[in-house]
């Protein structure tokens, strides 16, 4: 009787091996389908000289994540199968499988249906920016994806896969495995090695590996293709790493995610070689708006005409880094004079009184009134609370216009903002602003037409255009680019003529993720422009090929406005001083000579060098430029998470 009730045992336990088995194979498929899924969503991206072999790698690469990401769902169910033997076993275990593999099933396809919006907007799976919303207008962002990402379309797409991955796992638990083999073969012998290979099959589905190294980010770029190397990692293990990078650089454990290698002299002394102090100095920081549009293969489609004649009539310094990719790090770095190193600043710096390196603090140390001007409000990422902190006398919001447009979800239209400047700077004298734009920024529900934008179908453009598009690109969300450069220009030319004694500066906050097509190159997907215009600046010489970022935009202003000898403090330096070998930094990115390089999670680099995108592991060149790049990062980190001044 006893042997009768092992022998019982030992078959329902293998019986709900084989159906874990069965699940497993199910539950990698789920995962190797979203591979397929993202890849035709986006095949556009895919690079022309992509090979089979680069498919077949990235696929062997990402069944290794897979198996590991099943198997965070599954360790708790098999280890129910092999420890619990009470009277109820059968049922208490098949109960918790299914648990699980519902949960898997809600988790991954959710993460998946979703990944596919955030991809289409990011260019990537999650990352450590999706939790940069919990310090948003959640409104703003609620309405966005409403009317942009179409949420009920993909819910029911979510709710319609889940209802069919339920049924294939409610018939997959029906299935009766012949344990006649086994039953024969019930020998000690039998059940220590099937036990054994058992262990072992975990323990290599868990590691996602059979060999030494277990499935990591570090490993994962397998292809020469970037856009591929993408899509390996699935939506869960992305999710955990996003949530990973994001909690190591917010923690201020005294632990430095950067290597510092020597410190960084901040103070900067000007050569006095300018245009003296105008009456105005106006830095405008335009939502999402990248180098792409001002480039030669583009001006036919005339959506940056205005920005483009007053780059032509000014200085323009095309080979620019942000310093984040997203707006607030952005601007609060430009702000603050601290270069954004992965941690939010928008409470950590709204108190205790200006960073020795704001621009706010050290422009009016040379007698300007500071002003802010947004086109949203002023409680979107504390900005309010943050900009006066850092030094800024005025600052003028949405509120100040009569709150949100009918269209503006993020607050008014740019033509809005603009009249606002010029109605509160018209009677001032000495006055340094920063201006923050809006209209550029999704669900682009801005009336576009009515202020003469010409397209509103593809078939609308120049006819190589036409042949250019992709469908990567919508009409209407060309015309939110055209309309702020409309606004833009408008504003320019006003405010020129009262007065014409104005230094402009312009610039893009960061790129802006939408493209014409699906195949950017890295400089398109990195660079903002960094333009300077107004009166005096004819006779300036700069050598307008060297490289920058958003930290140097307020050293170039001061070298162009100060006497000799002007003490400041600064992460970066003026244009007018880069040399040849300068580098410059933005977040996981860099630019150096004619290249950009972007810095992968898994240590190699992505390099586009002014021809073609290549993806190099290692070199003694890009060691020195990853060690200045760790060694500023890393100054600047400490200087951000210090207290107070």
């Amino acid at each position: 009787m006893l042997n009768t009730q092992h022998q019982g045992k030992w078959l329902s336990y293998l019986d709900e091996l084989f159906k874990l088995f069965y699940f497993w194979i199910f539950a990698v498929f789920i995962l190797f389908l979203f591979r397929v899924t993202l890849i035709f969503t986006f095949f556009e991206k895919v690079g022309n000289d992509t090979t089979f072999d680069d498919y077949l790698n990235v696929f062997m690469m990402g069944f290794k994540f897979d198996t590991h990401a099943v198997m965070l769902f599954l360790i708790v169910p098999i280890l129910a199968n092999t420890f619990i033997h009470t009277q109820n076993r059968e049922k208490i275990v098949s109960k918790i499988r299914l648990f699980f593999s519902y949960l898997y099933l809600f988790v991954a396809l959710l993460f998946s249906v979703i990944t596919l919006s955030y991809f289409k907007e990011y260019d990537n799976q999650f990352n450590h920016f999706i939790f940069m919303g919990l310090y948003d207008d959640k409104e703003a962002v609620f309405h966005t994806i409403m009317q942009q990402y179409h949420p009920i379309r993909s819910l029911i797409v979510f709710l319609i896969l889940f209802i069919i991955a339920t049924v294939i796992t409610k018939y997959l638990n029906s299935i009766k495995t012949n344990l006649s083999w086994f039953k024969k073969h019930q020998t000690v012998g039998t059940k220590i090695v099937l036990s054994a290979l058992t262990l072992l099959l975990i323990v290599v589905a868990t590691r996602g590996s059979f060999g030494h190294r277990p499935a990591i980010r570090k490993w994962a770029d397998v292809s020469k293709d970037t856009f591929l190397n993408k899509t390996i990692i699935n939506p869960i293990r992305s999710l955990g790493y996003a949530y990973k990078d994001y909690k190591k650089l917010q923690v201020n454990d005294g632990v430095n995610p950067y290597k510092i290698m020597n410190n960084i002299a901040l103070t900067q002394v000007t050569t006095g070689d300018g245009i003296g102090l105008p009456n105005h100095i106006i830095l405008v920081v335009m939502e999402s708006y990248d180098s792409w549009p001002l480039q030669e293969k583009y001006k036919g489609l005339h959506v940056s005409d205005n920005l483009g004649e007053i780059a032509k009539r000014g200085i323009h310094f095309k080979n620019f880094l942000p310093t984040a990719s997203s707006t607030f790090n952005s601007l609060g770095a430009i702000i603050s004079g601290l270069p954004y190193t992965g941690v939010n600043i928008s409470l950590k710096k709204a108190f205790n009184g200006e960073e020795e390196t704001s621009i706010f603090k050290q422009i009016k140390e040379l007698g300007y009134d500071t002003f802010f001007f947004y086109g949203g409000f002023s409680s979107w990422q504390n900005l309010g609370n943050f900009v006066k902190n850092q030094g800024a006398n005025h600052v003028y919001t949405a509120a100040n216009i009569g709150g949100k447009t009918e269209s503006g979800v993020w607050g008014a239209d740019d033509n809005q903002l603009f009249e606002m400047v010029t109605d509160k700077l018209r009677t001032h004298k000495k006055t340094f602003s920063v201006i923050m734009t809006t209209s550029y920024h999704g669900p682009f529900t801005i009336d576009v037409k009515k202020y003469g934008y010409p397209y509103r179908t593809v078939k609308d453009y120049p006819k190589k255009y036409q042949e250019l598009d992709d469908g990567s690109m919508e009409p209407n969300t060309l015309g939110h680019l055209w309309f702020s450069d409309y606004a833009l220009g408008n504003f320019v030319r006003d405010f020129e003529s009262k007065e014409p004694d104005t230094l402009f500066a312009f610039t893009g906050d960061h790129f802006g993720r939408r493209y014409f097509h699906g195949k950017p190159n890295l400089y398109e997907l990195s660079s903002v422009p960094f333009i300077l215009y107004g009166k005096g600046l004819k006779g300036i010489n700069i050598n307008t090929n060297r490289v920058g970022s958003h930290m140097d935009i307020f050293p170039t202003i001061l070298e162009l406005i100060s006497q000799k000898k002007y003490r400041y403090k600064s992460f970066g330096l003026p244009m007018q001083h880069k040399k040849e070998d300068s580098i410059a930094v933005g977040y996981n990115k860099m630019a150096y000579k004619k290249e950009i390089i972007e810095k992968n999670p898994n240590g190699t680099f992505h390099i586009w060098d002014g021809e073609k995108d290549t993806l190099i592991k290692k070199s003694e060149e890009m060691s020195t430029i990853n060690n200045y790049y760790n060694n500023y990062m890393g100054n600047a980190w400490e200087k951000t998470i210090s207290k107070g001044k």
